[in-house]
């Protein structure tokens, strides 16, 4: 068979928004400069979820969806929610195991700066909230931003995840010639993940210059034909997924016509990554640069610590980021304190618990049938600290660090979340929690921002009714 005979194309779209407004109920309310929509997430399923998915573009692509963003779908788009299944699903059903999505991070944070417990739990929440929307096991899983170390690669292969997608620029020794892969790392003397890795340069067309590209026909004729014959036999193109009709107006049309149409004309096969990966397993072993991402931030500084320069000061992240850890941390200590009173394991008992956030058990249910000698009074307390543990991990969400103000409504969403969390664990134990937080808000400041973290932080306890601050 030639080169040209086994040439293959794989689009894969990633889809997320950052989560906003009420952290208590989930509630989005108005946001004014989403008009003459309510709020980004309906303009957005205007723009781009809603025309992909009626040009019937989710049946050709691969595709990974926040957790956040597809619960929303599911009541306010429904039509769009099924869509997604269905493409799952009838791909499945003609090439099972292989399906279209891919599982990801259940509350989209940066894995390799999290600590091993929680990328545990948000390794199994992703995938049982996979499960339960597509009904089959995930072969895949998108890393947020494409962020990876070597400790979450081996927690995503314990929980039987297949693969993961990086960038050329994440592996050390891509083989010439070896195309998107898939390739082996090697995690131990016997256990492995495979990756498939991206065009980069392709990609970055398409994400920032497809208005420019002159259409799918014409950029199929010139760059992606010619692209054949150095692209090795899987050519992939990863992206985020609103860059088809939210970036880019009207480019769901660029997406339908190259997958249904130009890409074949110029000698492609389109295939999902769980396709491709069932029928050609991985051969060559490659090595992957440690705590890197998609973008040209070293070491994930972007999420970690922030940077200064002449144009912007965003050295505040490194104080959030502290001031979110040490509320973590006491939220995880008066629930572990309660757990271990039964001789159970917190952590384990924290990654059984996406049945509960799901809907399919209640909490009650749950803690009884895991903790059946468990007092009234401790139930009650144990209900609440779950409830505390769910705001703590929504509060590294990735968009936290990638909004670059201070003021911005993602930190003020981490913010909201961490005094949240530290009001219902304070109320459900009685414990004292409220002496640290405001001394590290504090110290969150910014030079090029008008506010600072205490400002940030009595705004949301004045807007949704916390008494952290009280004596």
């Amino acid at each position: 068979m030639s080169k040209f005979e086994r040439s293959y194309l794989c689009v894969h779209g990633h889809f997320s928004q950052p989560p906003r407004g009420n952290p208590l109920n989930n509630t989005i309310g108005v946001e004014p400069e989403a008009d003459p929509y309510p709020n980004w997430n309906e303009r957005i399923t205007a723009q781009s979820y809603r025309p992909n998915a009626e040009r019937g573009n989710f049946d050709h692509i691969s595709f990974s969806f926040a957790e956040g963003l597809i619960k929303w779908l599911q009541p306010n788009a429904p039509d769009v929610y099924q869509a997604l299944v269905k493409a799952d699903q009838q791909t499945a059903a003609a090439h099972a195991p292989a399906g279209n999505a891919l599982a990801t991070a259940y509350n989209h944070i940066i894995l390799p700066l999290a600590r091993k417990r929680d990328k545990r739990t948000q390794i199994w929440w992703g995938i049982s909230a996979f499960e339960e929307r597509y009904g089959r096991k995930p072969l895949g899983f998108w890393l947020p931003e494409m962020a990876v170390d070597i400790e979450t690669l081996r927690l995503l292969a314990e929980a039987g995840v297949q693969y993961t997608v990086l960038a050329e620029k994440q592996i050390l020794d891509l083989p010439p010639g070896g195309g998107a892969g898939p390739y082996r790392v090697q995690l131990s003397e016997t256990e492995s993940i495979a990756i498939f890795v991206r065009h980069d340069r392709l990609s970055a067309e398409i994400s920032f210059k497809i208005h420019t590209l002159g259409g799918a026909g014409r950029w199929c004729d010139q760059v992606l034909g010619p692209a054949r014959k150095h692209v090795g036999p899987l050519l992939l193109l990863a992206t985020a997924g609103e860059t088809f009709g939210h970036h880019f107006a009207g480019e769901e049309e660029f997406l339908y016509w190259l997958v249904r149409y130009e890409a074949a004309r110029a000698g492609y096969r389109v295939v999902t990554l769980d396709q491709y990966f069932v029928e050609h397993p991985p051969k060559q072993t490659v090595q992957i640069k440690e705590r890197s991402s998609w973008g040209d931030y070293d070491g994930l500084s972007q999420w970690l610590t922030g940077y200064a320069d002449q144009h912007q000061d965003t050295t505040w992240k490194g104080a959030l980021r502290r001031a979110l850890d040490n509320a973590a941390s006491e939220v995880d200590r008066v629930y572990e304190e309660l757990v271990r009173q039964y001789s159970a394991d917190p952590w384990t008992l924290r990654n059984q618990y996406a049945p509960v956030i799901l809907g399919a058990v209640s909490a009650e249910d749950f803690i009884t049938e895991r903790i059946p000698q468990i007092s009234p009074e401790h139930r009650k307390q144990l209900d609440q600290l779950f409830f505390a543990q769910r705001l703590t991990q929504r509060m590294y969400n990735s968009y936290t660090f990638t909004d670059n103000r201070l003021e911005g409504r993602q930190p003020r969403y981490a913010i909201a979340c961490a005094a949240a969390a530290l009001t219902l664990a304070q109320k459900a134990t009685g414990q004292d929690l409220n002496d640290r937080f405001p001394l590290d808000m504090a110290v969150v400041r910014s030079s090029t921002s008008t506010t600072d973290g205490t400002a940030i932080l009595n705004s949301v306890i004045e807007e949704f009714s916390l008494d952290l601050l009280e004596n």
